[in-house]
């Protein structure tokens, strides 16, 4: 990208259950009883109805039938989140593999920094 080029950025009102109307509430609640609050993420994606569905459909689906144990799947989040550059989703799923999936610190520390995993299997879900 050329310095000189102007930077372009999307503005979305978050909603909440507050403010949604009725096509927006049930999803919503539904995302507040699975995960205790609405991520900020969904509360601008929930905009378009549709891709929020969409979103955590493919979500659960990947996480009930991709065939990878729960370290493994934050792994792979983690390597798009990095690849991506997505600070937010980095950080999202850092805050999983520590808390919630039992990624090895030394793991989750690696793919944040772009270092090899010294796990092989890991290392080849990596991509690297």
């Amino acid at each position: 990208m050329n310095t000189n080029d102007p930077v372009y950025q999307m503005t979305l009102q978050s909603t909440s259950l507050e403010n949604a109307d009725e096509r927006r509430k049930p999803i919503i609640e539904e995302v507040i009883k699975k995960n205790g609050r609405m991520p900020n993420m969904y509360a601008n994606m929930i905009n378009s109805p549709g891709l929020l569905e969409t979103y955590l459909h493919g979500y659960d689906v990947f996480r009930k039938e991709s065939g990878f144990t729960p370290v493994e799947q934050e792994v792979i989040f983690l390597i798009l989140s990095y690849e991506n550059a997505c600070d937010y989703c980095m950080a999202a799923h850092s805050m999983i593999a520590d808390n919630m999936s039992k990624v090895p610190v030394k793991v989750t520390d690696a793919i944040r920094t772009g270092e090899p995993i010294e796990d092989k299997k890991l290392q080849a879900l990596s991509g690297a």
